[in-house]
């Protein structure tokens, strides 16, 4: 009795331990890679411009140090609050988020706006690479080419059905060994989930 009531108790202080420090572990996201941070203040009424000149996928986020500041993108050097003037805008209390997609014209142009309610309003921009969409795209390309060699396959398969031929082989080529197309499968999956 003596000894599984210790186990219990070692049991739960060794919970107690790894919840504690777990809760203070701080989980990097890998979808998201820091291109640049930017830290400054905007006056009530009043906008700061900044110019983006990075390629690919964008996930461009604002946070309100002190005051209320809002986030406006465009394709021009300088977005406003009005609806016509600016193509993304997150106008929250709290963070502001945007993503860019990567067919997006380039330099973009990013306002912010700082909000009547503060005197100046004290922010951080960073500007991240959104790599799960880049993953994303990859893997469409690897779909997309996958298909294509499908249709292919069928393609052949149809015109072995139309006429019955000799299995003859050319001079010097040989059949490709099982194993081969099981590499060639497994590193065209290890391209999809992985890069």
């Amino acid at each position: 009795m003596r000894r599984e009531f210790i186990i219990v108790l070692l049991g739960i202080i060794c919970t107690s331990t790894l919840s504690s420090l777990l809760s203070g572990y701080v989980q990097i996201e890998t979808d998201k890679i820091l291109l640049d941070t930017v830290i400054g203040a905007v006056g009530a009424g009043n906008f700061s411009y900044w110019q983006l000149g990075h390629t690919g996928p964008l996930l461009v986020e604002l946070t309100s140090l002190s005051g209320d500041a809002d986030l406006y993108v465009s394709d021009t050097v300088r977005p406003s609050y009005e609806v016509d003037k600016n193509n993304f805008s997150s106008v929250t209390c709290g963070p502001d988020m945007v993503h860019i997609p990567s067919d997006f014209p380039r330099p973009i142009g990013i306002g912010i706006f700082g909000h009547w309610s503060h005197y100046i309003s004290e922010y951080s921009i960073q500007v991240f690479l959104d790599a799960s969409a880049v993953l994303t795209e990859e893997q469409v390309l690897v779909i997309e080419r996958a298909q294509r060699g499908l249709g292919e396959k069928y393609q052949e398969l149809d015109k072995r059905k139309e006429k019955p031929a000799a299995r003859t082989s050319k001079a010097g080529e040989e059949p490709k060994p099982r194993f081969l197309k099981l590499l060639n499968i497994m590193d065209m999956i290890f391209e999809m989930f992985v890069l």
